[in-house]
């Protein structure tokens, strides 16, 4: 039987942070990273926890210190500060919800394309198709030998 291997932590995205601690008495690691602050949602899953602020580590809001706030940490000790900023603000906005309008222009825009790589589809089935038609044949020569008979020898032949 196989065995797997699966990193202790919380995913965003395609990015897994470490297990969640309590925020209250944690210390900022001394490696460079992003910072996830969590609070508990039941409403969420797989774990009931909902992030609340992605920043750099360094950078964490002042006004977060409730009790049940939860944090995670993304190291990534090579980076720079303006990958680490670009991270955070694809992570932000991957947790904001899209408005009604964004979701209703999202799909016009899939329609259109839907329907235009339809009709390109059909006209190429069109243009297969006449490969299946049948073909215009010519006049033909016939097969094989035959004596063609000259007009004076099929009048001596008559008489």
């Amino acid at each position: 039987m196989p065995l797997y291997w699966f990193p202790a932590g919380i995913r965003f995205r395609d990015y897994i942070f470490t297990e969640p601690v309590p925020l209250t008495g944690w210390r900022a690691p001394d490696f460079a990273g992003i910072a996830v602050v969590l609070a508990r949602n039941p409403q969420w899953g797989p774990k009931p926890l909902q992030p609340l602020s992605f920043g750099d580590i360094g950078e964490l809001p002042s006004n977060i210190g409730r009790n049940d706030l939860l944090v995670s940490v993304l190291p990534m000790p090579y980076s720079t500060a303006a990958q680490r900023r670009v991270l955070c603000c694809e992570l932000m906005s991957a947790r904001l919800p899209v408005s009604a309008a964004e979701v209703v222009r999202k799909l016009d825009v899939l329609e259109a394309r839907q329907q235009e790589q339809g009709e390109r589809i059909l006209s190429l089935l069109t243009f297969i198709a006449r490969f299946f038609e049948p073909q215009p044949v010519g006049p033909r020569n016939t097969i094989g030998f035959l004596s063609q008979l000259a007009p004076a020898e099929a009048t001596e032949s008559g008489s």
